[in-house]
């Protein structure tokens, strides 16, 4: 799947996620990739990294890939999106781990 696609995969994500909550939740950011599901068909991965009371979130994110798939299939997109939500917090957790984990590996390699 080419960067177009997965751009208009991000665009109904978010016109979705901005029509659910308006200015209640932060979304950001919106990262999606490609891939190779388990039986062999096309997904695309859609990391959704927001801010605010996940209680409040679970109702309104249920109607999500209903909601976007005649759209993506409208731009001749046949892959599954697989939403997942993460808060900042474990995000920005995530993200210093895998830094501090290239850092080493940097270090090594130059020895």
């Amino acid at each position: 799947m080419n960067q177009d696609k997965l751009d208009t995969v991000k665009r109904y994500v978010a016109a979705y996620l901005k029509e659910q909550f308006g200015d209640e939740f932060v979304f950001d950011p919106i990262e999606v990739r490609a891939d190779i599901g388990g039986y062999g068909d096309e997904i695309v991965w859609v990391d959704i990294i927001f801010d605010g009371n996940q209680d409040c979130l679970v109702p309104r994110i249920i109607g999500l890939v209903p909601e976007i798939r005649p759209h993506l299939e409208a731009e001749d997109i046949s892959a599954f999106p697989v939403p997942r939500f993460t808060e900042r917090s474990e995000w920005e957790s995530e993200q210093r781990r895998r830094n501090r984990a290239e850092q080493r590996k940097k270090r090594v390699a130059a020895r």
